[in-house]
């Protein structure tokens, strides 16, 4: 009874959440709505399943293990779409090896003789893939995109009036303008990038 009720709830997951509602299910037949609420609720926890063949599949699974048809991406944050820990303190290394990784598998080019939805999504996941990159890798659009997950909202042009922070902008504009030689200008550089990493830390 149970795996009967399972199956056909799975089948249900894969229908329109519109459509969700109206299903019913009592033993011998399908007339009788019962508790739709906790319908939907179980079939939120169904396992996913691949869009083509509709074998289940698991939640980071590129391709389907029966068709081997690539996957729609699913709404995860930058984070879980290249799979590293969710923290501020990223390593580049392992950043970029994760990176490369999938743009090797999800390139477009590779699916030149799938169909057209197939590339189609290829297309997508690639261009989701290359936006979680360039967003983790740089610290500022980083921690931005840290607080955006946890609901505060910043634009990267934001400013801020601080006055002693003010003045060591100004300090620095004059001595870069009064720099006279080369190797003034690269002292002034390593002392900035210097103070960029401790602010980073």
């Amino acid at each position: 009874m149970l795996t009967r009720v399972c199956s056909r709830l799975r089948i249900i997951c894969k229908l329109p959440e519109s459509q969700k509602k109206h299903c019913v299910y009592k033993k011998g037949c399908h007339r009788a709505l019962i508790y739709p609420t906790m319908l939907l609720d179980f079939c939120s926890k169904c396992a996913p399943h691949c869009w083509k063949c509709g074998s289940e599949i698991q939640n980071s699974t590129l391709f389907c293990s029966q068709c081997t048809t690539l996957q729609k991406p699913n709404e995860k944050n930058y984070f879980d779409i290249l799979g590293i820990e969710q923290s501020f303190e990223v390593k580049d290394k392992e950043l970029k090896t994760k990176y490369h990784k999938l743009q090797n598998v999800l390139h477009p080019d590779r699916f030149n003789a799938k169909n057209v939805e197939e590339r189609d999504i290829s297309e997508r996941y690639s261009a989701l893939v290359n936006k979680a990159y360039s967003t983790l890798l740089h610290p500022l659009a980083r921690g931005l995109y840290m607080l955006q997950l946890h609901g505060v909202n910043l634009d990267e042009e934001t400013r801020q009036s601080d006055p002693q922070f003010l003045a060591e902008i100004m300090q620095a504009n004059e001595e870069l303008a009064e720099a006279q030689h080369p190797e003034d200008v690269k002292e002034l550089d390593n002392a900035n990038r210097s103070t960029v990493e401790k602010l980073i830390r």
